[in-house]
C-alpha cells in the first residue's frame, strides 16, 4: 500500500470512518515510534510510565491495552509484572510491528468497539493516545465496562487543549504548522499528521468525557493534567456511581 492517503474521510459514517483511520495508521507504521517521541519531545514515554504507575495490583491482573499501537504500554505493563496483556488494535500492521518489537504477546487484531471477549474478564483496560480516533465514543464505554471485572479500573491517556491562553496559542500553532510539515516529511504522508492535528485541535473536552464515563457504568473518576495541561490522564471504576 502507498504511504499516501488518497481517499477521504466521511465522519457521519462511523463505519467509513474507522476504515480510513485503520488505513492511515497501517500507512505510518515505519516512522510511527519515532515520530511520536521526536514530536512530544520524549515526554509521552513519562505520561505512559505515570499511566501505568497508578493502576492497582498489577501484578495479580489480567489487562487490555486498547488501541495499542506498537505495544509501548503493553510492553510497560508486562515489565511491571502483570499476569497477562492482551493487546488489541484494528490496524494489522501496528501489531505487526509490535510483534517485531517482542512487545506484544497476546495480539487481538479487532474493533474497541466490539470486543471479542467474555463479561467481567478483565482486571484493568488501559488506552493511550487512541481514545480521539473513536467515533462512537458511548459504545465504546459500555463494552469497556462489560468485560471489565466490577470494581475494575480504566486508564484513559490522550492530548488535549490546554486551558491556558498562552499556552493555547502556541499549541495550537505546533499543531497546525509544525507537527503536520514534520510528521508529513518524515513519516511520507502528510496526510495522516494533518489529520491527527485535526483531532486534537476538535477532541471533546475531558469534562464531557466524564460525563459519558457516567452514563456507562464508571464513577470515581480523576482527572490528571500532564506538561502544561497538553495530556490528561482519567482513571475511573466500574460500578461506582
Amino acid at each position: 500500500m502507498s504511504s499516501q492517503i488518497i481517499y477521504k474521510m466521511n465522519n457521519q459514517d462511523t463505519g467509513a470512518r474507522k476504515i480510513f483511520i485503520r488505513r492511515l495508521f497501517d500507512s505510518i507504521v515505519p516512522t510511527y515510534d519515532l515520530l511520536n517521541h521526536i514530536l512530544s519531545l520524549g515526554i509521552d514515554v513519562i505520561w505512559r510510565r505515570d499511566m501505568v504507575a497508578r493502576m492497582d495490583r498489577l501484578g495479580d491482573s489480567m489487562v487490555i491495552d486498547l488501541c495499542c499501537g506498537t505495544g509501548d504500554v503493553s510492553g510497560l505493563l508486562r515489565k511491571k509484572g502483570a499476569k497477562k496483556v492482551v493487546s488489541l488494535d484494528f490496524s494489522l500492521e501496528m501489531i505487526r510491528s509490535g510483534k517485531r518489537k517482542g512487545v506484544l504477546n497476546d495480539p487481538v487484531a479487532g474493533d474497541a468497539c466490539l470486543l471479542p471477549f467474555k463479561d467481567n474478564l478483565f482486571d484493568a483496560v488501559t488506552i493511550a493516545f487512541g481514545i480521539r480516533n473513536i467515533p462512537d465514543l458511548e459504545r465504546f464505554m459500555r463494552e469497556v465496562c462489560r468485560v471489565l471485572k466490577p470494581d475494575g479500573q480504566l486508564l484513559i491517556l490522550e492530548l488535549i487543549r490546554p486551558e491556558n491562553i498562552v499556552v493555547g496559542f502556541f499549541y495550537s500553532f505546533y499543531l497546525m504548522a509544525v507537527l503536520p510539515i514534520i510528521g508529513g516529511l518524515l513519516s511520507g504522508s502528510p496526510i495522516a499528521y494533518r489529520y491527527l492535528s485535526k483531532t486534537i485541535a476538535t477532541f471533546i473536552h475531558p469534562l464531557d468525557i466524564q460525563v459519558m464515563l457516567a452514563r456507562s457504568g464508571f464513577g470515581l473518576v480523576t482527572n490528571s493534567q500532564k506538561t502544561f495541561s497538553v495530556a490528561t490522564l482519567m482513571t475511573c471504576r466500574k460500578g461506582h456511581l
